[in-house]
């Protein structure tokens, strides 16, 4: 698995620093990302298509023209939502949506599956852990990188993808809801995997691979 994220960022990489010089974005690296900084988030499907590629593998891709017209307010992300009721508005995960989320999504899903769950035993087992990680975080005072929790992780991969917008604006990817609603509420700065680049974002890189 390291191996296939090893030789995708050689390629970007040395792509990227021909372009843009030494400084130019690397594929999976960690950047540092202040939650008060973050509005807006885009649908990782939706910027999938204007792409024309997996949100993920987009880590570390410049973008000249960035897609405004795809961000939404945080109000419009349904995992987000129903994570802020229960953590934040210490609703329990039925009464803030999220049992019944999961289990409509199952229901349309072609495999009968989303995210490892099948059954309403295996939804409320993954709330459960949720609020195992989100304990975790607590007992730790911050926020780990993915290399912390597994020294082989390679970079940042895996964690909440953060995309760069224009002037270095944090764009949510979608990408690792639960964990980001769990940072948002923490207000501290938090370690994500970075994501698509405006030109115009290029100049704030260095500050933002700072670990606070």
């Amino acid at each position: 698995m390291s191996l296939k994220y090893q030789l995708r960022a050689v390629w970007i990489d040395a792509l990227n620093r021909l372009r843009y010089g030494a400084r130019a974005p690397r594929y999976a690296e960690r950047v540092w990302i202040q939650p008060s900084a973050c509005h807006r988030y885009i649908e990782a499907a939706d910027l999938a298509r204007h792409l024309g590629s997996r949100v993920r593998q987009m880590s570390g891709k410049v973008i000249r023209q960035w897609p405004s017209e795809l961000e939404q307010p945080f109000e419009n992300h349904p995992k987000l939502t129903y994570c802020w009721n229960h953590w934040r508005d210490g609703q329990d995960w039925q009464e803030a949506g999220a049992i019944e989320f999961m289990l409509s999504r199952i229901a349309v899903s072609p495999t009968g599956v989303t995210d490892h769950c099948r059954t309403p035993a295996d939804v409320q087992a993954r709330f459960d852990n949720l609020d195992g990680i989100r304990e975790d975080v607590l007992q730790r005072g911050r926020f780990p990188s993915r290399q912390e929790l597994d020294p082989d992780n390679y970079r940042e991969v895996g964690g909440i993808l953060m995309h760069l917008g224009p002037e270095g604006e944090p764009i949510f990817s979608g990408a690792g809801c639960h964990r980001f609603a769990i940072a948002m509420l923490m207000d501290q700065p938090f370690p994500a995997q970075l994501g698509c680049v405006h030109t115009s974002a290029l100049k704030y890189l260095p500050q933002l691979r700072q670990v606070p």
